[in-house]
């Protein structure tokens, strides 16, 4: 999507889409790193270019001292304009404290610190409102936040934990909205976990730890139902990749999941002759297992789909040019490293059709990528 140049512009980690009331002909993203992404369709390699945004803990500075905690970093922007015109974002803020030296996160809420230049992006936020953590409770999760609207209700899709580590474990969570800074008084409702319905997967395996986790979730409705793509693994290592689960209803009954799309693994390509596996959009662990784009992006992740004007479907995510990939660590790349990319996708989903009567074959075909 980028030229990388001397000075590290072009890298981009976690490029979110950009909901913009009315649409203008332009893709555009903002992202862990601080800068907005924008190219005007027609689509073309190269063509995004990358404006400097600047982000602030704005009113919650009393906050997070009077929690005599520190801010580390700033992560997941993610701009939303609504449909009356004004400008949000939810952004994720790490922080540590004397007690807890390794940093957390927390979802908050910014709007724009300065106007933007009518059918631009804001280039400045600052925070001003708590929307999932604390900045005294090093509570882990609270991460990859967006807005989605659906059906004129606003919800906050996230990442939430559900285990402690060693052997954490995140899922995927969403939470209807009274407005874009005040929940709802009723519980996140959870969309997706580690696992599946036959048990644990090794494909989550978070590196060679015990954690497992799906993170980075993105909604889009397509026909009558729902997609939820999402990442799994670590993103600086060759596990990372991203997969997408079904669902009829945007939030399944008390205890239901969104299906991921599953495939014998006949091989044991992942470890486990026989057993089940997700079919992933994109990976790069094997080249044997579906979604391979290890030859040309190692580490796909943080995966979003849109629509462009003329109605084809694209893939985004990030992920490193394999000989652009330094090394920290045996098997953990560079992180600042990450680049964005974009491909084709075939888009078949048919009205009418259930997921919970659709075999895992039948999934398979309603996305797939268009892997050159």
């Amino acid at each position: 999507m980028t030229t990388v140049g001397a000075d590290g512009s072009g890298y981009f980690s976690d490029p979110y889409p950009v909901r913009f009331a009315a649409g203008d002909g332009r893709q555009v993203f903002t992202g862990t790193t601080k800068a907005v992404l924008a190219c005007t369709y027609p689509l073309s390699p190269g063509c995004f270019t990358s404006t400097p945004l600047t982000v602030g803990v704005g009113s919650l500075g009393a906050q997070i001292t009077a929690a005599m905690a520190t801010v580390t970093n700033f992560q997941n922007v993610d701009a939303f304009q609504d449909d009356a015109g004004t400008w949000h974002a939810v952004l994720a803020i790490g922080v540590k404290n004397a007690a807890h030296p390794d940093h957390w996160t927390v979802l908050v809420h910014a709007h724009a610190a300065s106007a933007p230049a009518p059918g631009a992006t804001p280039i400045a936020w600052a925070a001003d409102a708590v929307l999932s953590g604390s900045f005294s409770d090093p509570a882990e999760g609270n991460y990859d936040g967006k807005y989605f609207l659906d059906g004129g209700q606003l919800y906050l899709l996230y990442v939430r934990n559900f285990a402690p580590k060693p052997a954490l474990r995140n899922g995927i969570v969403i939470q209807p909205m009274l407005t874009p800074t005040r929940s709802a008084a009723v519980e996140p409702t959870t969309l997706l976990t580690t696992g599946d319905r036959f048990g644990p997967l090794l494909s989550e395996d978070y590196g060679t730890t015990a954690a497992k986790l799906v993170e980075a979730p993105y909604l889009v409705r397509i026909a009558d139902k729902y997609a939820l793509l999402y990442s799994t693994g670590a993103c600086q290592q060759v596990g990372y990749k991203a997969g997408v689960a079904w669902s009829d209803a945007l939030l399944p009954p008390s205890g239901g999941r969104y299906r991921k799309v599953l495939e014998a693994d006949v091989q044991g390509v992942w470890g486990q002759a026989g057993a089940r596996e997700v079919r992933y959009l994109v990976q790069s662990q094997f080249p044997t297992w579906p979604g391979y784009t290890g030859e040309r992006v190692v580490s796909p992740g943080v995966a979003s789909m849109t629509r462009g004007p003329h109605g084809a479907w694209r893939l985004f995510f990030a992920g490193f040019d394999p000989a652009d990939r330094p090394m920290v660590a045996p098997g953990v790349a560079e992180a600042d490293h990450r680049r964005p990319f974009y491909l084709g996708l075939r888009v078949s989903v048919p009205a009418g059709r259930p997921v919970s009567k659709a075999s895992d074959a039948e999934l398979a075909t309603w996305i797939s990528p268009a892997i050159p």
